[in-house]
């Protein structure tokens, strides 16, 4: 996938093996036509879950991605080392002043817990990436 201009309006959630480092080309998720807003929100949840590792589909996953069509809006990496998790977006403001919401089948919501686990406080890598410490 790539950063190409599309017609398609549906929001996909991707993801890529940390054993093989393959792009799964089945999306994890599909949101049709929601606003950026509610789609940032859910894709929080999303990063939230990946980095706690709480569902058994992220147990073999390397980093998420959430596309619009086939143009990437935001991609979050979870180093498998240090379990610092970066986020990379178009719209990195948005993202971080965005509640977490729940998109249709997904529960509980976890910022609570993601903030136990990680330091509250994120740190610039550059304009469009930010970077969270795992606290153990």
């Amino acid at each position: 996938m790539g950063n190409i201009l599309s017609t398609d309006i549906t929001w996909y959630l991707y993801r890529r093996c940390l054993s093989t480092d393959e792009w799964v080309a089945a999306p994890l998720q599909c949101w049709p036509s929601n606003s950026l807003e509610d789609v940032l929100s859910f894709f929080k949840h999303e990063v939230y879950t990946f980095a706690l590792s709480r569902h058994k589909e992220y147990s073999d996953t390397k980093s998420i991605y959430l596309y619009q069509g086939s143009t990437r809006i935001a991609k979050a990496h979870l180093d498998p080392e240090t379990r610092q998790l970066e986020v990379w977006s178009v719209s990195i403001r948005e993202w971080l002043a965005s509640p977490e919401t729940l998109a249709p089948q997904r529960y509980p919501l976890l910022e609570k817990a993601f903030f136990g686990k990680y330091v509250k406080q994120h740190a610039w890598v550059n304009p469009q990436t930010v970077t969270f410490v795992r606290k153990d």
